[in-house]
């Protein structure tokens, strides 16, 4: 599956196109985890996007984990 097939599987589920490579990334790990994409197939999306600026928000601000 190519990126614009990815991209038309996010329009079909959601009603509408992604708006950043972080959205299409996000929809790539659920179906991940719904277990529709191989790890293969997980993998090579992810650099893919990756590439295309994707990233992963951080979930704790720098300083909170400096607590740790």
């Amino acid at each position: 599956m190519s990126v614009q097939d990815l991209i038309n599987a996010f329009n079909e589920v959601k009603g509408r196109k992604p708006t950043t490579a972080d959205e299409l990334l996000d929809f790539v790990q659920v179906n991940y985890l719904q277990g529709t994409l191989s790890l293969n197939e997980y993998q090579n999306y992810f650099k893919e996007l990756h590439a295309q600026g994707a990233k992963k928000p951080d979930y704790f601000p720098r300083e909170e984990l400096k607590a740790f």
